[in-house]
């Protein structure tokens, strides 16, 4: 990964697009940071760019999404996707404890 090379321009819109199914999807609230970026990986198997979406509720209370797509392609029925697989995680893990 070049870090001084040129930079994929994504759209500000679709940015806010994204964030904005992830608050209401998550029933986030006006307080919760969205951050919303994309990743280079060079790795094997590894999508050559994916979306990362990262939630900060409060202090230690982080959460990391990835979506193996650029952020021009994401779309909502992605982050519904995100969000079922994030709750049967929940409940699996709510489970075992």
């Amino acid at each position: 990964m070049n870090l001084f090379g040129p930079k994929r321009a994504v759209q500000p819109d679709q940015i806010d697009r994204i964030k904005s199914w992830t608050r209401e999807l998550w029933s986030l609230n006006d307080a919760t940071i969205i951050m919303v970026t994309e990743l280079e990986c060079r790795e094997p198997g590894c999508p050559p760019i994916e979306t990362v979406i990262a939630v900060l509720e409060g202090p230690g209370i982080t959460k990391q999404y990835k979506i193996h797509k650029t952020a021009d392609a994401v779309r909502r029925y992605d982050m519904e996707v995100l969000l079922s697989e994030d709750e049967s995680q929940y409940h699996e893990k709510e489970a075992t404890s």
